[in-house]
């Protein structure tokens, strides 16, 4: 055998076999094929959880910030004037109510809030207030009977709704308050609107959101301790007209005109007290009050506070406070109608007052907080409620102005010459103003959601 043919056998054992060629590369892929396939399992089992954590979150925080707008929504609602039942919008209709009026009551003695039937606890078909928002927009109705509905909003879009009612406090109730319970939904669906019986869980459609908000509202009275005389001065009572004040209720002082300062001429004031009290001026007429002196009361803006409970600009911004810009002319009939559209708000009037002629301006059950900060003329008029004074110098002018109610003063008064003022201390109207009339708030700490 010559040499090329022993190179060939040696080649021949050597060389594999064309057919195992590759065998172990072809392993080694798919092992890493088969590694890559898991964790790429893995990451997409990850990225649907996070998607679908990402989307309940999202459900959950549109339906709790519509709850929350629904509390916003029922706390405004609450301090506003006359609203319809078709769409909550202010009205000038006087044969509806305020919002407030339609669902609470409050007891002119105790101050207690109840819920009216139409949203009580137990009723099967509740007047529950709702909201939708339908794209751009709130839609809203405010039933006075049995429940409704707003319109459903049109397409597939999100469209977040509300549902609220009120429910009485239990056990020893403070006055004027109640429970705010608001349900939020990612979607106006009944199921998830209404307010199931304790221990029933609703039925909602997979995927929406639900969140419950209690909140506990008072309400913060425009008058936080009742005058306790007719008419009640800070500063000096300087009576130029006539003056007539009569305190005819034991529950008050019996004092007829109460003042830090002096008050005079005697001659040209008449006073009346309870039955069976002396008649005498020198009993009915508190002059130089120590209650009233600088060093307890320095200025206007202390006495007001002491009586309202609230700075005089708090108590001008509060949300059911109605401020009038008397730049144009504040009238009967401008004040007239602004009270009867908004019972239970305060009137706060920038400026000059004139009220002359008609009808009274309130009445015995609706009647008016009325402050103004200009100079007042009244002439053949009666006005139900309590009227205060804010000016440094304020004066009363005109014939025949009555106030049934209180008399108030933040500093001087003064009774123009020819006037003829009249002021009788209504306990019941007073009563009315102290449980009825004010901004309800919330309480703090009286918030938790479900």
């Amino acid at each position: 055998m010559n040499i090329e043919a022993r190179y060939r056998a040696v080649r021949r054992t050597q060389t594999p076999a064309r057919g195992q060629r590759g065998l172990a590369t072809l392993v080694i892929v798919a092992v890493l094929f088969f590694v890559l396939s898991m964790v790429a399992a893995y990451t997409n089992r990850n990225l649907i959880f996070e998607q679908r954590t990402a989307t309940n979150q999202l459900r959950s925080t549109q339906a709790f910030e519509a709850a929350e707008a629904g509390t916003n929504w029922a706390l405004a609602m609450l301090n506003a004037g006359r609203v319809d039942a078709l769409g909550c919008a202010p009205t000038a209709d006087l044969t509806l109510d305020t919002f407030r009026q339609r669902y609470l009551t409050a007891n002119t003695s105790t101050g207690i809030v109840t819920v009216r039937p139409n949203m009580d606890f137990g009723a099967l078909a509740q007047a529950w207030p709702t909201c939708v928002q339908n794209g751009t927009d709130w839609s809203c109705v405010c039933p006075t009977t049995t429940g409704a509905m707003p319109a459903a909003p049109v397409g597939d879009g999100v469209a977040p709704a509300f549902r609220m009612r009120f429910v009485q406090v239990g056990g020893t109730a403070r006055p004027g308050t109640v429970w705010l319970q608001v349900n939020g939904c990612t979607r106006m669906e009944t199921n998830c609107l209404d307010f199931p019986d304790i221990g029933d869980v609703p039925s909602i459609s997979v995927g929406e959101g639900r969140v419950r908000i209690e909140v506990l509202v008072a309400l913060k009275p425009v008058l936080s301790s009742l005058p306790l005389a007719a008419v009640t001065v800070r500063g000096n009572l300087l009576v130029n007209g006539s003056l007539t004040a009569a305190n005819p209720t034991r529950s008050g002082s019996g004092i007829a005109v109460l003042a830090g300062g002096s008050v005079g001429p005697d001659a040209n004031l008449i006073l009346s007290g309870p039955a069976g009290t002396p008649m005498d001026i020198e009993t009915l007429r508190l002059a130089s009050d120590p209650a009233l002196a600088t060093s307890v009361v320095p200025n206007g803006d202390r006495f007001f506070s002491a009586l309202h409970g609230a700075r005089p600009a708090d108590h001008r911004d509060q949300p059911a406070a109605l401020r009038i810009n008397c730049s144009t002319a504040c009238d009967a009939d401008r004040l007239r109608t602004l009270a009867a559209r908004n019972p239970g708000r305060v009137l706060w009037a920038d400026g000059d007052v004139s009220l002359s002629g008609g009808a009274s301006l309130g009445d015995a059950t609706s009647p008016v907080a009325l402050v103004v900060t200009g100079n007042l003329s009244m002439n053949n008029i009666t006005v139900f409620g309590y009227v205060h004074g804010r000016a440094a110098t304020w004066t009363l002018s005109g014939s025949g102005g009555t106030v049934r109610g209180a008399l108030l003063a933040s500093n001087d008064l003064t009774l123009a010459s020819g006037s003829a003022v009249s002021v009788l201390r209504d306990a019941e109207v007073l009563d009315v103003l102290r449980t009825q009339h004010g901004s309800f708030v919330r309480v703090p700490g009286g918030w938790r959601d479900f």
